[in-house]
């Protein structure tokens, strides 16, 4: 790997501090000896490698206000596998778009400082916590993704697994999350010993293994993935009523030298989905057929990346409306891509790609961001906002603080800002949620429980979630001028959500009929396009002050066969 031009190459291949530069993306373009030794590899195995991945942790770039970037300590295993170090990471930019990474190894001051503090003994178990899924003390995402960006560098030559278990979340529903994790505990332990020695198994998300095979052909890997599914499906689920046996659902993304992380885990995933479609309980390897689909895919991501950097997201605004009065209390808020690039992609098509990344997490952080600066701008009282929380975000520990913090130094009352967190990711990390919505809550913040009614044991959950109102799923409410049963269902909805002091709140009402049939039934507030349409949240503020909350011009009946589902998109 060719030095940096003009750069005192001689001195930075003798110093003991590891340097690199990267690209925007943080893929290395060049590193010196140090950094390859820290990292375990040579200079050329370097090359093109995502130093994020590798050193999980380490800042994506300096800080978007252009101040002085801060050190950031993370700790990383050794290569060899002797313990964890503790290194100090400050990230700067450099010329022609680039970055400039500085890590040095502190290790021998962070243990006299943990020392000092009384902590030393605690170190090993700190450090391994870092790495580990709590639950069953498999690998965790970071450490996966890092294995997997290791062996690429190195040039090996394996395959990636993605295992999801069918249907598990009926287990917690039914019989309650303690039973759920029982049940995931033994079969992390059913899977770590059937792995094969030497191999990497991890705990990828909630319901979702993963395993780092090296050194493995196609058939190799193949006759691994299924050994590990009939293992699986020969579980006796003893003592767990209603569920006869768990089965799980397999993709495979052979790998070698050349390729990402990222890209790897997108062909398993692709694979993966070809599983699931197919009936579930099987196993799929990755093909070429499916190149076009994932490239596609890997390409969103990208532009999902250039937009929270170049400003290609925008802000929809779908007004809530008062059915008594037609008047307009609040508006959710739906974020739209609009980088004027083709294919055009919705909701559904970029969120759930950067589900899979840790975009998610900016995407969030910038929506809220983006409300309550917009609420700053135009103090009424009267305008509100809602916005929507993924799954993902759920595991972000600091969000509620992020949102807290920017509600205080904005001087924005808590009130004027609701949040929205699906049923079904709610109870997929029931604890997360639960912890998100008592410290926006406890602070004036609206916590809705969106598309509820979706899942099974909807009820049991209302009473462990300190939630303020409740969407109902707009499935309920398609046929429900038809004196179909979800009048009925509906009807049960508005009378529990009355009883626990809830707001209730209906989606996708596109028809007048609706509108009589949801008020007849006690519902006060819908939106849907009937109702009133997305907007551009520019357009709506740009309004005289109070327009926004008139009565929105009606669209005409959507016919139910061409209906469409505004509200019902993620964000």
């Amino acid at each position: 790997m060719t030095p940096p031009a003009n750069s005192p190459s001689a001195v930075l291949d003798t110093t003991d501090t590891a340097f690199a530069l990267t690209d925007l993306r943080a893929h290395v373009r060049w590193a010196n000896p140090a950094m390859s030794d820290l990292l375990g590899m040579t200079t050329e195995q370097c090359a093109g490698r995502s130093l994020t991945a590798l050193l999980a942790g380490a800042p994506d770039g300096p800080p978007e206000d252009g101040s002085d970037s801060e050190d950031t300590v993370i700790s990383v295993p050794r290569p060899d596998g002797s313990g964890h170090r503790w290194l100090e990471i400050r990230c700067t930019k450099a010329e022609d778009e680039q970055l400039l990474y500085r890590v040095t190894d502190v290790t021998r001051w962070r243990k006299r400082e943990l020392g000092t503090a009384g902590l030393a003994k605690h170190q090993d178990e700190l450090l391994r916590l870092v790495d580990e899924d709590p639950l069953t003390g498999l690998p965790n995402r970071r450490a996966l993704t890092r294995e997997l960006e290791r062996q690429l560098a190195l040039g090996a030559r394996g395959a990636f697994l993605l295992l999801d278990l069918d249907h598990f979340k009926d287990i917690n529903d039914l019989h309650g999350h303690p039973t759920g994790d029982r049940v995931m505990c033994t079969l992390a332990s059913l899977l770590r010993d059937r792995i094969g020695s030497g191999q990497v198994l991890g705990r990828l998300s909630g319901d979702e293994f993963a395993a780092v095979l090296a050194d493995v052909d196609e058939r190799a890997a193949v006759a691994a993935a299924d050994r590990l599914r009939n293992a699986i499906a020969a579980i006796p689920m003893s003592g767990v009523a209603g569920a006869s046996r768990i089965t799980v659902s397999i993709g495979i993304a052979m790998f070698e030298a050349g390729v990402g992380w990222d890209e790897v885990l997108a062909n398993a995933d692709m694979a993966l989905y070809a599983s699931k479609a197919a009936g579930r309980n099987r196993v799929t390897v990755y093909e070429q057929g499916h190149y076009q689909d994932t490239a596609l895919r890997v390409t969103v991501v990208e532009r999902v990346r250039a937009a929270l950097r170049d400003g290609g997201f925008v802000l929809h605004a779908m007004p809530m409306v008062k059915l008594g009065s037609g008047r307009v209390i609040g508006h959710e808020l739906l974020l739209r891509l609009e980088d004027g690039r083709e294919p055009r992609l919705g909701p559904g098509e970029f969120l759930l790609a950067a589900e899979r990344s840790d975009l998610v997490f900016e995407i969030d952080r910038w929506v809220a961001d983006k409300a309550i600066q917009a609420l700053v701008e135009h103090p009424y009282p009267g305008l509100r906002f809602n916005v929507n929380v993924s799954g993902r975000t759920l595991e972000d520990e600091d969000f509620g603080d992020f949102v807290l913090d920017r509600l205080t130094a904005a001087g924005v009352a808590p009130g004027r800002l609701g949040f929205e967190i699906t049923e079904t990711a709610a109870v997929t990390n029931l604890d997360a949620a639960r912890s998100l919505a008592q410290q926006l809550r406890a602070s004036g913040c609206r916590i809705t429980l969106d598309d509820f009614g979706s899942g099974f044991g909807s009820f049991v959950h209302l009473k462990q979630l300190p939630i303020t109102g409740l969407k109902i799923d707009g499935e309920f409410i398609h046929g429900i001028d038809y004196g179909s049963r979800d009048t009925v269902l509906v009807q049960g909805l508005v009378d529990i959500a009355r009883g626990l002091g809830l707001s209730v709140v209906a989606e996708w009402v596109e028809r007048a009929t609706q509108v009589e049939a949801l008020s007849r039934l006690g519902v006060r507030v819908a939106q849907g396009f009937h109702l009133g349409k997305p907007e551009p949240l520019e357009d709506l503020l740009a309004r005289p002050h109070g327009v926004w909350m008139r009565r929105p011009t009606l669209m005409q009946d959507v016919p139910p066969e061409t209906a469409t589902t505004p509200a019902g998109e993620p964000q």
